[in-house]
Parts: structure tokens; sequence; C-alpha cells
């Protein structure tokens, strides 16, 4: 009996790959990555466009990504303006990823509150055309506002207490002061000189930063402990 010889079936690259544990599928999307590049394109979307007339498509084009993923990330141009006030730790920028205040071994408590706030002007002129449309959607959208404040008392406030305390501690401010109202107080006067003063009313940078030193030394001031 003849045997007839069997045809030699080939392998495919994929079933090879497969059959060794090595086939690699596609390549994972970094979304992180990519989220940030969509919340930074929409910062100058939004800066240039004005929040309504700026589209998805604009700012997926800008950021170099599949509009698509703008809702699937965001859940829309609304989630992706709430995530650009709320995730400014994940724009990379090194001035607004910081703490409010902090209490550096080096600075006491007057000189890092010059530097926190005008750090913080800093950013408001920096991004001020993007504050201007930001601002205006926290007036006008009830959710924005909601999401705005929430941030402010679960994470800004609380970050500033916590470097207060240090210098509490340290014997720079009184034990008996309430460091939740300082917070406060330093959080809006930090927007009225930052946004309010400089961005609206154009007032000079100089007068700005004068203003700063003079509100930190009153405050200060007002902060000592009790001489005995």
């Amino acid at each position: 009996m003849v045997r007839t010889p069997k045809k030699k079936v080939k392998k495919s690259k994929a079933s090879k790959a497969g059959a060794h544990g090595s086939h690699k599928g596609p390549k994972k999307r970094d979304r992180k990555a990519t989220e940030t590049a969509l919340m930074k394109a929409g910062i100058q979307v939004f800066a240039k466009k004005g929040y309504d007339a700026a589209t998805t498509k604009d700012i997926a084009k800008s950021a170099g990504a599949n509009e698509a993923l703008i809702m699937r990330y965001f859940g829309g141009k609304k989630g992706l303006l709430e995530a650009i006030l709320t995730r400014t730790d994940d724009l990379g920028d090194s001035s607004t990823g910081k703490k409010e205040i902090e209490a550096k071994p080096d600075l006491n408590l007057n000189e890092a509150l010059v530097e926190s706030i005008t750090e913080r002007c800093s950013d408001f002129k920096h991004y001020s055309d993007f504050m201007k449309v930001a601002v205006s959607r926290i007036i006008l959208d009830p959710d924005v506002s909601r999401i705005i404040q929430t941030k402010i008392y679960t994470k800004a406030l609380p970050e500033m207490i916590q470097e207060l305390e240090k210098f509490k501690k340290g014997g720079e401010i009184d034990p008996k002061a309430d460091l939740k109202s300082v917070a406060f107080g330093i959080s809006s006067l930090t927007f009225a000189l930052g946004f309010m003063a400089q961005v609206v009313y154009k007032i000079p940078e100089s007068e700005i930063k004068a203003t700063i030193k003079e509100m930190v030394r009153i405050l200060q001031k007002g902060l000592k402990p009790d001489s005995k």
C-alpha cells in the first residue's frame, strides 16, 4: 500500500507568533497622554473661540486626536472644561500643579504667602483669555459652578490649611487662628488680584505685586501669636 505524502500546511506569521506566545496585539493608546493633549488643546480653542463657538472637532484636531475620545474620556465638551478646571496637575505646567501655599524650610510665612499668591496671579495672566471663558461658564452654568465649589472645599482649601498648619506649629501663626477662614481669605484675595484686578481691570503688574506684599504684611501681622 502506497501512502500519499501529507501536504505541508504553512503556518501564518500570526499563528506562529501565537504558538510561541509572542504575538502582540494592537498598540495600546496612551490614555493619560491623550487626555492631557485634549485638555491643553481645549484651553487654546476655548480661549480663541469662546465656549459656545468651540467644537469638539476643533479641539480634537488641535490635539491631533480622534474627536470621539472627548466623549469617551470626558463625556463631551462640558466635561472637558470641568477637567481642565479641576485637574491642573495633569496639565504638566510647572506652576499650576503646585500647592496653594508650600511651607518650604527656607521660607518664612511672609515669603511663602508672597511667592504663592504671585505665582497664582501669573497663572491667571498666562491663561487670561481662557479664564475669561471659564469664569463666565462658572457663573452661568450651575453644574460647572458646583464642580469648582467641590474642588475648592475638598482639595484646594484642605491643602492650604495643611501647609498653614506647619507655620502654626512653627510658631508663626497664633494657635487660636481659624485656618479654614484664613485659607478661604487667601484664596479669595488671590482670585481678586489675579483675575479681577489683573485680567478684568488691567491693573499694572507693578501695582499687583505691591498690593500682594502689603496685603501679606497685614495678614501676617494679624496672624502673629499674641506676645506674652
